[in-house]
C-alpha cells in the first residue's frame, strides 16, 4: 500500500527543516531557491502513511535573515488523530508535489491516547473498503495511484480537524469513483465533525444501504442519533452495529463503549419520561429488567432506589445519619425488587 501514496521522488532544489514537535502539532520550514515567491505544500509521513499536510506559508523572523526567501516558509502543521492509539510513531517530512524529504530529521510522537467525541472508522479500514471498490471497478495500479492518493489525503483533512476541506475533497472524490458507500460513511463523519447531524443522518443511511452488512454505518448513525437526542433509536443502530461486528474487531470495541454510553445517558432520561407521564411501575419495571441483564449497573441502582423510597421532604430537619439509612433501606428495597422478579423454578410448585 504505502508505494501507492508516496509521491515520485523527483530532482527538485528543494531545501527545509523538520525542526520539532509540540503537542501535536509539527513545526519546520521548506523553501524552493528556484520558486522563491511559492508557498511549499509539506507533508508528515508515519509508516508510509501521510498524517499531516498544510502549506509552509507562516512567518519565521530568522529565515529571512539567514536568505530564505521573504520568511513566509514556516509550517505549522496538526497531526491525525490515528496517531494517538497508544504506540510510538516516528514521523519524518516532505515536500508534497516532489517527495523530497525536508532534512534528515526524524520526530518521535507518543506513546499518547486522546478519547474522541465520535466514533470514526480507522482509516485503514476506509483503505480496504476502498481498494475493494477500485477491484469491483477494474482499474489497474495506474489509474488508481491517483486515487487512493486522494484517499489518504483527504482523510488527512478530517483526521486533523479539517472537517470542510474534507467535505469538498470526499465529494470531488465521489464524482470520480461514482455513487458509494465509503465516501457517504467519511461524508457523515465529516458533518458529525461540522456539527451538521441531520445531514450526518442522510450520509450514514446512504452508507448503510451500500454496505448493509458492515457494522461502520450503524455506528455512525448511532452517534448521529445521540447528537439528536435520539437516545433510544441510538440504542437500536449500535444494538445492530453490535449483531455484525465481528469478535475482537475495532468495530466492535468502539460499538461496545458506545453503547456503555448511550445506556448511562438514556436510562434518566426513559426513566424522567415515563415518571412525568404517570407511568411509575414502568419505570420501575425498565430498571429492574436493566439490573438482572446488567447486576453492576450503579446507576439503575441508584435510580430505582429513588423511585422505590423518595426522599424525606427538604423541608424536615434530617435526622444524624439519616443519608445511611436512606441508602441502606434503598438497597434493601432494590435487593427485594429484584428478588421478586428473579425467576426460581425449584422452589415453584410443579404443574399438571
Amino acid at each position: 500500500m504505502n508505494q501507492h501514496i508516496a509521491p515520485p521522488v523527483a530532482e527538485t532544489t528543494v531545501i527545509g527543516s523538520f525542526d520539532y514537535l509540540k503537542g501535536d502539532l509539527a513545526y519546520g520550514w521548506a523553501f524552493d531557491p528556484a520558486r522563491p515567491q511559492k508557498r511549499l505544500a509539506v507533508e508528515l509521513v508515519c509508516d508510509g502513511m501521510i498524517v499531516g499536510y498544510g502549506l509552509a506559508d507562516q512567518h519565521r523572523e530568522d529565515l529571512a535573515p539567514a536568505g530564505i526567501g521573504d520568511g513566509h516558509h514556516l509550517f505549522c502543521l496538526a497531526i491525525s488523530c490515528e496517531l494517538y492509539d497508544g504506540n510510538v510513531h516516528t514521523l519524518i517530512a516532505r515536500e508534497a508535489e516532489s517527495g523530497a524529504p525536508l532534512g534528515e530529521q526524524r520526530h518521535t510522537f507518543g506513546p499518547a491516547t486522546r478519547e474522541l467525541d465520535l466514533d470514526r472508522m480507522p482509516r485503514r479500514e476506509g483503505e480496504r473498503w476502498l481498494y475493494q471498490l477500485l477491484h469491483d471497478h477494474g482499474w489497474n495500479t495506474g489509474q488508481a495511484r491517483n486515487v487512493i492518493r486522494a484517499f489518504h489525503l483527504t482523510a488527512t483533512f478530517q483526521e486533523t480537524g479539517r472537517a470542510s476541506d474534507a467535505l469538498n475533497a470526499w465529494d470531488a472524490l465521489a464524482q470520480r469513483l461514482g455513487d458509494n458507500a465509503l465516501c457517504h460513511q467519511l461524508r457523515g463523519e465529516a458533518h458529525l465533525l461540522n456539527g451538521d447531524a441531520t445531514a450526518a443522518q442522510a450520509s450514514y443511511r446512504q452508507a448503510r444501504e451500500g454496505a448493509p452488512e458492515s457494522p461502520w454505518p450503524h455506528i455512525g448513525l448511532a452517534n448521529t442519533l445521540q447528537q439528536l437526542g435520539r437516545y433510544q433509536d441510538a440504542e437500536h443502530a449500535i444494538a445492530r452495529a453490535l449483531a455484525l461486528a465481528p469478535e475482537h474487531s475495532t468495530a466492535r470495541t468502539q460499538a461496545q463503549a458506545r453503547q456503555h454510553t448511550l445506556q448511562r445517558i438514556s436510562l434518566p432520561e426513559q426513566v424522567s419520561a415515563l415518571v412525568d407521564q404517570g407511568e411509575q411501575h414502568a419505570a420501575q419495571a425498565l430498571l429492574i429488567s436493566r439490573l438482572l441483564a446488567q447486576p453492576d449497573d450503579e446507576q439503575a441502582t441508584e435510580l430505582l432506589g429513588q423511585l422505590l423510597l423518595p426522599a424525606p421532604d427538604a423541608d424536615d430537619e434530617p435526622l444524624p445519619g439519616a443519608d445511611t439509612r436512606l441508602a441502606f433501606q434503598r438497597q434493601e428495597r432494590v435487593l427485594n425488587a429484584l428478588l421478586d422478579h428473579v425467576d426460581t423454578p425449584s422452589t415453584e410448585p410443579q404443574r399438571p
